[in-house]
């Protein structure tokens, strides 16, 4: 009869430890949650504009760049640039443009962040410095000067550049300008302007 409150004693502890009251038992695993993946927002460009110049929001991936005769004086003319982005994030509703556009400039004519935003899709000219675009004759920097056929940036703004004589004027955004990944509308960082002999605008 003695040995009966130890061995109640000895299975009481038994118990105690089978519940996880004993240090020698197996812990309980714990149970991470798996995170819930956010919606990609809109990149911003690696950039600080401006004192003064604002963009909000600022510019999804670049989608192309778009170019026009400017100034025509015959022999020689002005051509400018402008970047067009995708639409992500409906930035292009955000920006002031139709809901349902696949890519839109960075914004509207006239709006007061127009330039800033135009910087920050474009980047800066590697040649220059300047905030726009690196120009390009027939794949030769834009050098030309007094009455040779070629390019020379424009004194005042990097987005316009000066030509004389035909050929392919191109305009390429900043090499850390993000593009567009979209598979139905790759980005592409430059744009072309081909001026033939006789013609006003870009062909």
């Amino acid at each position: 009869m003695k040995r009966t409150a130890p061995i109640a004693a000895l299975l009481a502890l038994a118990a105690l430890a089978a519940c996880g009251g004993g240090g020698s038992g197996n812990p309980t695993p714990v149970v991470t949650p798996t995170p819930v993946p956010t919606p990609a927002a809109t990149p911003t460009p690696q950039a600080t504009l401006p004192a003064g110049m604002v963009c909000d929001p600022t510019p999804p991936p670049l989608y192309g760049i778009n170019t026009k005769v400017h100034n025509d004086t015959g022999g020689r003319k002005t051509i400018d640039s402008r970047p067009v982005v995708i639409n992500m994030n409906n930035f292009c509703e955000r920006a002031g443009f139709a809901s349902t556009a696949k890519f839109c400039y960075t914004r509207t004519e006239g709006d007061s962040q127009a330039e800033a935003c135009d910087y920050l899709a474009m980047g800066r000219s590697a040649e220059t410095g300047r905030w726009g675009p690196t120009w390009s004759w027939n794949d030769k920097p834009c050098t030309a000067t007094g009455g040779e056929d070629g390019c020379a940036n424009h004194p005042d703004n990097q987005f316009l550049v000066n030509t004389r004589g035909p050929g392919n004027y191109e305009a390429c955004a900043a090499a850390d300008i993000p593009l567009s990944q979209d598979p139905d509308r790759p980005g592409s960082r430059c744009g072309r302007c081909r001026i033939e002999a006789g013609q006003s605008g870009c062909q």
